[in-house]
């Protein structure tokens, strides 16, 4: 109101504009929560890391949640191909040591003559990056970062992969490269 007693146009347009941009706020919010995100869960799932790293599990243990370790939690410190190839190495000869001292590799693939150092750099023939995540475990491994990627379990995960297309973690559970790759990248948190 004006101090002759009139009804101040501005004010009511400001009152309009408030109430129309609380509705469309809480129109937002209603559609949100009706949403699939809201209602799958996702959002309860979202969880924050350790400071010093992710929880570490075995490969079953992943699948089971580990629901049954009653004693503090293994850290898994474990770093990233990219990590590796811009730092030193707990192994020696980082730039000559081939994929294939480590891992069983036939003489015709071409994983046979790359070197670690070389496979941490994305390849046309590295479908999904194993071989590049494989070597990031591997020295995760070595560096005392990851210990429940062993280096027989990394051998193991490589040749079933390579022998069947699958990697089996558990009776009846089967995962392709992609799934082992994304297994492997959980235990990367120490970066």
């Amino acid at each position: 109101m004006t101090p002759n007693g009139q009804q101040n146009e501005n004010s009511d347009e400001k009152k309009v504009s408030s109430l129309s941009e609380k509705g469309l706020e809480n129109a937002a919010r209603r559609r949100f929560a009706r949403s699939g995100i809201a209602a799958s869960g996702i959002i309860a799932s979202l969880t924050s890391k350790p400071v010093l790293g992710v929880v570490c599990k075995s490969p079953s243990g992943f699948l089971s949640g580990n629901l049954s370790n009653h004693h503090k939690p293994t850290i898994c410190k474990g770093r990233s191909p990219g990590y590796w190839k811009n730092h030193g190495w707990p192994i020696p000869n980082r730039k000559t040591v081939k994929f294939s001292s480590v891992f069983t590799v036939p003489p015709s693939s071409p994983y046979y003559t790359i070197t670690m150092y070389n496979l941490l750099e994305e390849q046309e023939f590295d479908k999904y990056n194993l071989g590049m995540h494989l070597v990031a475990a591997y020295l995760n491994f070595k560096a005392g970062w990851s210990p429940f990627l062993t280096e027989s379990r990394l051998q193991s995960m490589w040749t079933e992969l390579r022998m069947n297309g699958y990697f089996t973690p558990t009776a009846g559970v089967k995962w392709n490269a992609e799934q082992v790759v994304a297994y492997i990248q959980q235990t990367f948190g120490g970066e």
